[in-house]
């Protein structure tokens, strides 16, 4: 039994990508990854089992933030905000492919935590596009929402709009072009979680506990994803709500999880409770519903 076969059976769900790739493509697909994954974790190192349950935690607060685009572009369409929409659109579908890249073994560390937008569009075409996980239109339509996105930051649209109705860049078009490629792209994620969940158990099998003797590089290795800087260096800015979480990743996982155990429960919880609830501005944004889309699609029975 193959290793997508075996996370179906065990577990269900991922109807989408079954539908919209194949089952054999997946299969072939995850076989290869499955077999880097146990590469990978060939040496049962504590900070590797530091790294890739971190890469796990990064991974599902891309696609969260990719669906929290999502669903307020789908708000401000309602709102007739076309210019503004476009951006949420891009950002939505390069976060969700900056997902799948932080969980591919042949990727370092240091090459997926901060990654230009350029190297989205060559690593998604190499690893994805090219082993027929994803269409072209992938990457076309990405490379649209960035023009497009461009477009509007510098071109006053007189008009209203500078795409035409009836255009291939029509919002309208965009729009249901990425609600469809979503939930794909989503549940590949959800699917290499797995991979390398399975990975693990098999080289490892346990939990490492050794951060008494690695403390220091632990912390840079939490640091190297919550700290950011500014272009003058004037700022630095750290979340700690991050770095809270990421040790509380270590503390109860102990090893890399599929992310769909922890991001519709944990991750959900914690954003729903920093954020404005609906009854306090009936008229404004609804976060409950990142929740819901992220229940409705990232396994999808």
């Amino acid at each position: 039994m193959g290793m997508f076969q075996k996370i179906i059976k065990e577990y269900g769900g991922f109807e989408t990508i079954k539908s919209v790739i194949g089952e054999n493509k997946i299969n072939k697909f995850s076989e290869r990854l499955y077999q880097s994954y146990c590469k990978e974790f060939e040496g049962k190192s504590y900070l590797k089992n530091v790294e890739w349950i971190l890469r796990h935690y990064n991974s599902s607060k891309k696609i969260t933030l990719s669906v929290l685009f999502f669903t307020q572009a789908e708000f401000l369409l309602d709102k007739n905000c076309k210019n503004i929409a476009y951006y949420a659109l891009y950002y939505s579908l390069l976060n969700s492919f900056w997902s799948n890249l932080i969980l591919l073994p042949y990727l370092t560390l240091d090459k997926v935590r901060r990654i230009s937008h350029s190297k989205i569009f060559k690593y998604v075409d190499n690893y994805f596009v090219k082993k027929e996980i994803y269409e072209s239109r992938a990457i076309e339509l990405l490379n649209e929402l960035r023009m497009i996105r461009e477009l509007y930051s510098y071109h006053l649209p007189i008009g209203g709009s500078i795409v035409k109705e009836g255009s291939e860049l029509h919002i309208d078009k965009i729009y249901h072009d990425l609600k469809g490629l979503l939930p794909v792209v989503l549940q590949v994620s959800n699917m290499l979680s797995y991979l390398s969940h399975y990975a693990w158990d098999k080289k490892v099998g346990r939990p490492i506990d050794k951060y008494a003797e690695h403390q220091t590089e632990v912390d840079e290795m939490f640091f190297s994803f919550i700290e950011h800087t500014d272009y003058l260096g004037k700022h630095c800015v750290i979340d700690d709500d991050d770095y809270y979480r990421q040790g509380y990743l270590l503390r109860k996982w102990q090893t890399p999880f599929p992310i769909s155990w922890f991001i519709t429960e944990k991750m959900c919880e914690d954003l729903e409770c920093g954020w404005e609830q609906p009854e306090e501005n009936p008229d404004g944004y609804d976060i409950n519903i990142v929740t819901q889309y992220l229940a409705n699609n990232i396994d999808a029975f």
